[in-house]
């Protein structure tokens, strides 16, 4: 068992509601902004006789920008807060748009939502709503992928695919200018929640999405959606997360309430490369964005996993190494900046 790794707290922000979804702008010129989203569950209160409103899910986006002054007590300086439904998944375009970073945001209220960065990132700046599409009737949204994962498409051909709480995998463009949405096709992909949806970011044309089903299903969308190119069942409960790795092609990891990191070869998706068991559901995995083997994994009440996967994607069968966890205090609404010291 590894141990936990070595870390300074450099800042903790209180963002009132649940912080469920925190993004770095990974646009050249642009890399010290973040972005914050959270998710809260408000129960009104019941009426007189018994009965009571359903439970209202309400969110907040936050945008900060991360000083590397020396010295500096706070690094983290809010720049903008906008209260808005709650948000279960956003992340940013890897390429501009109209030579502006964009951030897709997907909500409760069941719309895929995108906002541009205005001003400069040295003179100020703010995220503004330019466009959404609703998914459908009585669903959130879940979780959206950008097809850019390896920062190389043009803005003329970038796609995003959303998951929802119907079980169903919408893929949508960008149209002109203006970033607005349209939509390419929508169908149902999963017996319960889609809780997760992810290009393979080496093929476009290629997508994953996992269930509350068990299920971890890929598609080609040049043949359809009828059918799934293949369904996995090796996780043993809701598949939550997947991320392809944008450095080395083939490579995919998935995550599951299960507790199990799962590496696979997209090849051949009969068995993965490696099972490794962080003991906690995986809510979240991403690939370091610079050094190809390290994958980072949001497990579900046991912290946070930083894994070295090269032996395991040199060798079937190996697990991948783990460099060191991290935890945070269980405090709700919490955002919390950490470095190695």
């Amino acid at each position: 068992m590894a141990a936990r790794s070595r870390t300074r707290t450099l800042q903790v922000v209180d963002t009132e509601f649940s912080a469920d979804a925190v993004e770095w702008c990974p646009v050249p010129g642009w890399h010290s902004l973040l972005a914050c989203g959270t998710y809260q569950l408000q129960r009104p209160a019941g009426k007189a006789g018994g009965e009571s409103e359903p439970p209202l899910r309400v969110g907040r986006l936050y945008l900060y920008r991360f000083s590397t002054e020396e010295g500096c007590a706070a690094p983290l300086m809010e720049l903008q807060r906008a209260d808005a439904p709650a948000i279960l998944d956003m992340k940013w375009c890897h390429v501009p748009v109209s030579e502006r970073p964009l951030l897709g945001i997907a909500n409760a209220r069941g719309a895929l939502e995108l906002q541009q960065l205005t001003g400069s990132e040295k003179s100020g700046c703010a995220l503004e709503a330019v466009s959404s599409l609703d998914l459908g009737p009585d669903r959130l949204a879940l979780s959206l992928d950008w097809s850019t994962g390896r920062g190389e498409s043009s803005a003329s051909s970038v796609k995003v695919v959303c998951s929802d709480s119907k079980g169903c995998v919408s893929l949508l463009s960008l149209c002109g200018s203006a970033a607005s949405l349209h939509l390419l096709s929508q169908w149902k992909g999963h017996e319960f929640e889609a809780w997760i949806a992810a290009f393979d970011y080496w093929n476009s044309d290629v997508l994953y999405s996992g269930g509350d089903d068990c299920r971890l299903k890929g598609w080609d969308v040049r043949t359809g959606s009828s059918c799934p190119i293949f369904t996995s069942r090796r996780h043993s409960m809701g598949v939550c997360s997947i991320q392809s790795n944008p450095h080395r092609e083939h490579v995919l990891a998935t995550g599951s309430y299960d507790e199990h990191v799962l590496l696979w070869d997209s090849r051949h998706m009969k068995q993965p490369l490696a099972d490794t068991h962080v003991r906690g559901g995986v809510w979240r995995l991403k690939w370091h964005p610079s050094h190809e083997p390290l994958l980072l994994a949001a497990c579900m009440h046991n912290d946070f996993h930083i894994l070295d996967c090269r032996a395991a994607l040199g060798k079937r069968g190996v697990r991948p190494a783990l460099l060191g966890c991290f935890d945070l205090e269980e405090a709700t609404g919490t955002l919390e900046q950490r470095t190695p010291p």
